[in-house]
């Protein structure tokens, strides 16, 4: 501004110097036309004069035309000198207007170059500033992370004091329980000796009965013990173990008895706890088993769909998921109503209604499917996963309780186990056997997306904060931060190409390779727009194609392998697509929108 000053002053300054100049100019103009009439007044005057000469009788006119010429004359020479001034003050004037036109245009050069610096700090001014929003809408959002992280802190501080006194009691339990079992250990040890004793004397009377039974041709025996045997009998040529009565807790030890009756059956203190140990454990069943992962049906090649097969409105208010069966006979639709619907999909497309579920607790925004197909689970907006077992039952099996925000995914793990992303920053492992968290992953920021790398239940999340994560299976760490330019909607994996297709709220989808961790390839359109937070892109199943739903109802589908824009569905759907999902076989595609309707696309 000082220089923008400084060169209105100078330019000021030009302006009186043009104008005196200018004056100038007319004076020494008006100057010369008074020279000029000077001159024909001269001139006029000598022909008077030539007059005159000829007219003698006029000699004093003369001589007073003389004294006027001589007068003219120095009046003429008189403004001759001055005009030779003026044009030297003409010529200095035109000198000092060159150097102030030099100097003008230099000072207009710098003010073009000060006006282009301005625009660039404005430029920056207007980057800076959008930054600081930013970065304090990331501010605020850490604030109101931090919160209920130092709620969750605090929980899981009254959990490990809960659990610190559980430990503490059940370590007094297990050195009770350790030392009734070396007190029982010691007194099964008598009673063995002891019971080897009696065997010992058993035989030796019987070998006498056997002996007086010779002699005597006796067909009896009878043998009498301590008071811990009743009787022992003996007949069928003289064996003495054929018919023996024992006390009733002596039983299974009379068996062994019987099939070993010419062993001695003298153990030692660790053989019999062992043995102990081992009747103990084969008597224990799993409540549950663990069920291997394993993939669904496998697709041979899938194919993008160019028209509409079925459609049918699923609910009076808005769908938000849906999700095939993996054998593909049964498509789940999770809407704001409060209900799951089981569709039943025919081999030619079209959909019969199957059960209806109800959720208790609110909108259903995520939907997945164990790996058998037997049961589902559903994410819901009142912080709560349900899950059913959707045979002929058709009843609610369980719910899980623990999330301090709406649940955006949900998914089945290996192990009889299932993982469960939260808008209150975290992610929870459950245990179905149980019905216990089990592990609780603190993110600080929103889980969007969830998917299952591998048989050890890796898991890879999308966050709001503009990362990826990869999970360690056997801990709470994360193994590996992948960081972006925007927010991650959703996810989808590949198993046999180890792809993943990431969307982004910038309207992009990325395929990136988690062997090197990097990005293969980067998708758009001009129809792809992202709207919501949780807006989803799927793979096909053989990972040949992508696909996603965009705000105006359109369906876009990309080729992975020529990485371009294969098919547009333009605005088939009346308002924004909310979830896509392709048949397992590759045959169809199904997707709803948030205005009721859901369709189902084939080739």
């Amino acid at each position: 501004m000082v220089q923008l000053k400084q060169h209105n002053q100078q330019q000021n300054y030009f302006d009186s110097i043009i104008k005196n100049y200018s004056q100038i100019w007319e004076s020494r103009e008006n100057l010369q036309s008074q020279c000029r009439k000077l001159e024909h007044d001269l001139n006029s005057l000598r022909l008077a004069n030539s007059n005159l000469e000829k007219n003698a009788g006029a000699s004093e006119e003369l001589d007073r035309v003389n004294i006027k010429l001589k007068e003219t004359n120095e009046e003429i020479v008189q403004q001759l000198r001055e005009n030779s001034k003026l044009a030297r003050e003409i010529l200095r004037l035109n000198l000092t207007v060159e150097e102030l036109n030099e100097k003008y245009v230099k000072e207009e050069t710098k003010a073009r170059q000060y006006q282009i610096e301005n625009e660039e700090l404005r430029q920056k001014l207007k980057e800076t500033e959008s930054n600081l929003a930013e970065l304090q809408h990331v501010h605020q959002n850490v604030l109101d992370e931090v919160e209920p992280m130092r709620d969750q802190l605090k929980n899981l501080q009254n959990q490990y004091k809960q659990w610190n006194s559980t430990f503490l009691t059940l370590r007094q339990q297990l050195e009770e329980a350790e030392r009734a079992k070396k007190h029982l250990e010691t007194e099964v040890i008598f009673q063995k000796n002891r019971q080897a004793e009696m065997h010992d004397l058993e035989v030796a009377r019987n070998n006498q009965s056997i002996k007086k039974s010779n002699v005597q041709h006796s067909p009896d025996t009878n043998i009498f013990f301590d008071d811990d045997v009743v009787i022992i009998s003996s007949t069928n040529n003289g064996n003495p173990f054929q018919d023996t009565m024992y006390p009733p807790e002596h039983e299974s030890l009379a068996s062994m008895r019987k099939t070993n009756s010419q062993n001695s059956i003298k153990m030692g203190r660790s053989g019999l706890f062992n043995s102990f140990i081992r009747k103990i454990s084969t008597g224990i069943s799993m409540d549950l088993e663990e069920r291997a992962y394993r993939p669904s049906i496998s697709c041979g090649v899938a194919s993008i769909p160019n028209k509409e097969v079925t459609h049918w409105d699923c609910t009076d208010l808005e769908v938000y998921s849906l999700q095939f069966q993996p054998f593909g006979s049964m498509l789940a639709t999770g809407c704001s109503d409060k209900y799951l619907r089981l569709w039943e999909i025919s081999s030619t497309g079209y959909q019969h209604k199957y059960c209806t579920l109800e959720c208790t607790s609110g909108s259903i925004y995520a939907i997945d499917f164990d790996n058998e197909g037997r049961r589902l689970i559903a994410g819901c907006a009142g912080n709560q996963a349900h899950l059913w077992s959707y045979g002929d039952t058709k009843t609610l099996k369980d719910s899980y309780t623990g999330h301090g925000g709406q649940i955006f995914t949900c998914k089945f793990l290996p192990g009889s186990k299932l993982a469960t992303g939260s808008a209150d920053r975290s992610i929870k492992v459950w245990d179905i056997a149980t019905r216990q968290c089990i592990r609780t992953l603190l993110i600080g920021s929103k889980c969007h997306d969830l998917v299952v790398m591998d048989a050890t239940g890796t898991l890879i999340s999308g966050h709001y904060d503009k990362k990826i994560r990869i999970w360690d299976p056997n801990d709470d760490q994360c193994r590996t931060t992948l960081d972006y330019d925007a927010s991650i909607t959703s996810l989808a994996f590949n198993d046999a190409r180890q792809q993943l297709l990431a969307c982004f709220r910038n309207d992009i989808l990325r395929l990136i390779d988690l062997r090197q961790n990097k990005p293969l390839f980067t998708f758009g359109n001009e129809n792809f727009k992202v709207k919501t937070d949780t807006s989803k892109a799927i793979l096909s199943p053989d990972g040949q194609y992508a696909c996603a739903g965009s705000h105006d109802g359109s369906l876009i589908f990309w080729n992975m392998e020529q990485k371009t824009c294969e098919r547009v569905l333009q605005r088939r759907h009346s308002t924004m697509v909310t979830g896509v999902a392709w048949h397992p076989e590759g045959k169809y595609v199904a997707s709803c929108e948030k205005h009721r309707r859901v369709i189902l696309w084939s080739d």
